[in-house]
């Protein structure tokens, strides 16, 4: 009896313990198996997608920043799961097993949430110019204001959604910013240009979305067309714009390479001016010239077809043309304007209100004052008439004909017809073989405007020379203002003839005597008759 006792009281506790293990085994499964059947620690990443994990939806990686959003619920969802399984394994009631594969888990939703993350920060910006503005300053220099903005879609997405995603996360991302945005303006050619602007790059520190950065470059050459070239995130871009012009200054500009010229006296002296709209009025502008004396005449003509205007318009998406100014010089000065000094004046593109104030000043003798007081574009010329000396030749008789043995004597008259005093007057003969010339004088040292000099020539050809006619080509070297003076040559022409017997003269000359002498004779015994 006692050894069955004992045997029922060992049952019992048998089925006690055994019980106990199953309810504890009972409760393990349940509480792995609602963590694990949740479905929402499965986060191993599958191939083929820039964010995959449990709950992938293919939208996601359209929409990166709910797609990161989803990426962290998962990932904090699954560190919850890993933090209650680790509990229940420090109490026993979880595997070793159960603990790894919820630390597995875990770490792949991590993984997954970190790389939706970096998607964000390394997702291609976009930077858009939003205007480029082409201006000039008070000195005259060109210049470029480039605006450019930050239009990246995660930004866009992330400004329309921050009250719904965590903006704690957004600051630290900062997908509304693009750093180091480097910006130039290059010349628009086709095999790439060179950077014509200064400063050559400037840098942008941080583009954020929404608010705009301006750039002002000083152009190095005037162009209306650049390529504006960019630098950021990792990657370049180059894009070709036509430039605005700022309308601001409601002026039509002025400026030409050529400002600086010399005309002599009796020609015309021309300008390259290339005019550029800065202002919104489409009204034609009125072409003037102040400051010039009345005794120059100006034109403006269209280079192309060589058409004389007197106003300019601009015609539809034009904003810049080319015309040509035509002064023309009066043979002399007449002392009404300086000579070998320069002359300033202005050139004018008038509007209504330029044309009134225009109006009211006195154009020859313009000054600079006055000048800046015209409301209008205009670019300032300079002129510098330069005299031109002119020598006429002149002769009484270039045929002479002489005896074999005989010279020819003749003198040249050398007179300035230009409008500048001529110097270092010569005169040369061009001689054939033993024939000497002897000029008197040799070097003439002036001749004033309209004064007159003799040269006197003498020819001496050879005492054996045959009979006939010879040329003579006599030249004349001239200075003026250092420069040489184009003259006319000269040709004398000589006739030698044969010279007459002496002895064959003095049997003429008595037989004509002897003639006579009969005749009176004759005549005499006549009248006795």
């Amino acid at each position: 009896m006692p050894v069955a006792r004992t045997s029922r009281r060992q049952d019992a506790k048998g089925t006690r313990r055994s019980g106990r293990r199953g309810v504890w085994a009972s409760v393990r499964l349940a509480v792995v198996g609602s963590l694990l059947g949740l479905g929402l620690m499965a986060g191993l990443p599958q191939g083929g997608s820039a964010q995959n994990y449990g709950n992938y939806n293919p939208r996601d990686d359209q929409y990166r920043l709910l797609g990161m959003t989803r990426a962290q619920a998962d990932y904090e969802t699954a560190l919850r799961s890993f933090e209650r399984v680790r509990d229940l394994r420090a109490r026993n009631l979880a595997s070793d097993a159960d603990l790894e594969q919820a630390t597995s888990l875990m770490q792949g939703a991590r993984v997954n949430y970190l790389q939706a993350a970096l998607a964000i920060v390394f997702a291609a910006p976009h930077v858009v110019i939003d205007r480029a503005l082409k201006y000039q300053r008070r000195d005259g220099q060109k210049c470029v204001r480039v605006t450019l903005r930050n239009e990246s879609e995660s930004t866009a997405e992330g400004m329309k959604l921050s009250d719904v995603i965590d903006s704690t996360l957004l600051r630290q991302l900062k997908p509304d910013e693009v750093p180091n945005v480097y910006v130039s303006l290059k010349d628009d050619s086709p095999g790439g240009g060179a950077i014509i602007s200064s400063p050559y790059e400037a840098r942008i520190a941080v583009l954020r979305f929404g608010e705009p950065v301006t750039l002002d470059f000083r152009l190095l050459k005037d162009v209306d067309v650049v390529t504006v070239a960019m630098s950021y995130a990792n990657q370049s871009s180059e894009r070709r714009v036509l430039l605005e012009k700022d309308a601001a200054a409601n002026i039509v500009t002025i400026q030409s390479s050529q400002f600086s010229q010399e005309g002599d006296l009796g020609t015309q002296v021309s300008y390259d001016l290339q005019f550029e709209r800065f202002t919104a009025d489409q009204a034609g502008v009125r072409l003037e010239v102040g400051g010039l004396p009345r005794d120059i005449r100006f034109e403006f003509r269209d280079p192309t077809t060589n058409a004389r205007l007197t106003q300019l318009r601009f015609p539809e998406g034009t904003t810049s043309q080319r015309l040509s100014l035509v002064l023309f010089l009066p043979q002399r000065d007449a002392a009404r304007f300086p000579v070998d000094q320069p002359i300033a004046f202005w050139a004018f593109a008038l509007d209504r209100e330029g044309a009134a104030r225009f109006a009211q000043v006195a154009r020859d003798s313009l000054t600079a004052a006055g000048a800046a007081a015209v409301p209008s574009g205009k670019v300032r010329l300079e002129l510098i008439a330069r005299g031109v000396g002119h020598v006429d030749v002149g002769a009484a008789n270039l045929y002479h004909e002489i005896t074999r043995g005989d010279s020819v004597v003749m003198e040249f008259l050398l007179r300035n017809t230009g409008s500048r005093l001529v110097t270092d007057v010569r005169l040369a003969a061009d001689l054939q073989p033993d024939w000497r010339a002897t000029f008197a004088p040799e070097l003439v040292r002036a001749v004033p405007v309209d004064g007159e000099a003799r040269v006197r020539l003498v020819l001496v050809p050879p005492k054996d020379i045959p009979v006939g006619d010879y040329d003579v080509k006599v030249r004349t070297v001239a200075l003026s203002a250092e420069r040489q003076v184009e003259t006319e040559d000269k040709t004398v022409r000589v006739h030698v003839t044969q010279p007459a017997g002496w002895v064959g003269t003095v049997l003429l000359v008595l037989l004509l005597v002897g003639l006579v002498a009969g005749i009176v004779w004759f005549g005499l015994k006549l009248t006795k008759r």
